[in-house]
């Protein structure tokens, strides 16, 4: 499959059409997706991080379990003051472990998504 020129097989009886791939899994509630890279002319990189705004001015018990976040990745400061409270905090996206997927009609014609990996 990784040879030059290689096509995936469509089974027109099933309606799959080509397969789709998403590499990372969604964001948990109250995240948002965002990128680890960006470049010039609003380029980005992979959509690799989830990204929570949080206070942690609020209490000290929410802000050292804040401090304590294992993954964090990036933090940027709003405003001043105490707008400096509110801050952006980025933990790594996680990866699928089947990352591929077809999209097939049940028996009622709504899509179903079957999520495989090429590398089992």
């Amino acid at each position: 499959m990784k040879d030059p020129g290689f096509s995936w097989p469509i089974c027109h009886e099933a309606k799959a059409g080509k397969p789709g791939r998403e590499n990372y899994e969604d964001c948990p509630a109250g995240t948002t997706v965002g990128y680890s890279s960006q470049g010039d002319g609003g380029w980005r990189g992979e959509p690799d991080q989830c990204i929570k705004t949080v206070d942690v001015c609020r209490s000290p018990m929410e802000r050292n379990a804040h401090t304590r976040q294992s993954g964090m990745t990036i933090e940027r400061s709003f405003g001043n003051g105490h707008d400096g409270c509110i801050q952006q905090v980025a933990t790594p996206r996680p990866r699928r472990a089947d990352p591929y997927f077809f999209d097939i009609p049940n028996d009622q014609g709504m899509k179903e998504r079957f999520w495989f990996n090429l590398d089992h």
